[in-house]
């Protein structure tokens, strides 16, 4: 079994990235780190997911995994949308503790990640997004539960920007955006500000294409909650990305600052008082939840 971070997104690639940029114009192969290796294996972790294939409107296979509480009806299932480096198998690991406190979790590998067939690249990438919300959708209806979308870092990006622009929102009960941001063009500038030098910085910025971004559509999530969530010290995606997010949404939305956060670790494993603090919060939306 090969490890891997669960929670870390590969932002770092894009240091040995930004000639790259400038050589070829192309920015969007440099938004995902797709690997096809199996990190962590749900089964040597005492999990049983259900494992499925969706075909896609062009016929590409994309791959899900289903984790469901066992002899319990979930209280609500949570759609995870992970990072853009590694695959699903090394990313479930940082929300499957949620199975045990009675929520269903499914995560599902991008085109070109894992053993989803494809390439990655943006706007096919978001078009599954939507074609995976209507899944979700659909199959947290037929079991009678509220469904939430939980997006991490890039994943949150992708996250947010679908369900924006989906009409239908029902039984939608939450979005979270965690370590994510709202305009690629503002995390690639303070990446390659980070990395390199300030000049350097405002234009990989200039350059970057804000196409398809969140912000754009964040003020869409609306009626459905919004929870947003950014550490302080947060190396990857900085913090005022985070907030540039939040105050592009519109109400009813929730900001949750991570005092000396970095990125995507404040929920430990489902150990931390911040773990603790979530669980209480989704206890209580899905208790006010009505069909």
């Amino acid at each position: 079994m090969k490890l891997a971070s669960p929670m870390c997104i590969n932002f770092n690639y894009f240091y040995y990235s930004i000639l790259i940029l400038f050589l070829s114009g192309s920015c969007s192969s440099m938004l995902f780190y797709p690997t096809r290796e199996m990190y962590i294996s749900p089964e040597k972790m005492g999990f049983r997911p259900e494992k499925i294939s969706l075909q896609m409107k062009d016929g590409t296979n994309i791959k899900v995994w289903i984790f469901k509480p066992s002899r319990v009806k979930a209280k609500a299932s949570i759609l995870q949308f992970h990072g853009n480096g590694d695959n699903m198998s090394s990313h479930y690991i940082s929300l499957v503790w949620l199975v045990e406190k009675g929520y269903e979790l499914v995560i599902w590998d991008y085109r070109g990640y894992g053993d989803s067939e494809g390439e990655a690249e943006k706007e096919s990438i978001l078009e599954d997004s939507k074609e995976i919300l209507k899944f979700q959708q659909n199959r947290a209806k037929e079991l009678g539960i509220p469904w939430i979308v939980y997006g991490q870092s890039m994943g949150g990006a992708l996250a947010i920007r679908a369900v924006g622009e989906i009409q239908n929102k029902e039984g939608l009960l939450l979005v979270v955006g965690d370590g994510t941001f709202a305009y690629y063009s503002h995390v690639a500038k303070t990446v390659a500000e980070r990395a390199f030098f300030f000049p350097i910085g405002q234009l990989v910025g200039f350059f970057f294409s804000d196409h398809l971004s969140p912000g754009e559509v964040a003020d869409q999530i609306s009626p459905v909650k919004l929870l947003v969530v950014h550490g302080t010290e947060d190396q990857i995606v900085s913090y005022p990305n985070g907030m540039e997010l939040f105050q592009k949404a519109k109400d009813p939305k929730i900001f949750w600052e991570i005092k000396g956060g970095g990125h995507l670790d404040w929920m430990g494993m489902g150990r931390s008082d911040g773990a603790k603090k979530f669980l209480k919060f989704l206890e209580e939306l899905v208790s006010h939840w009505t069909p």
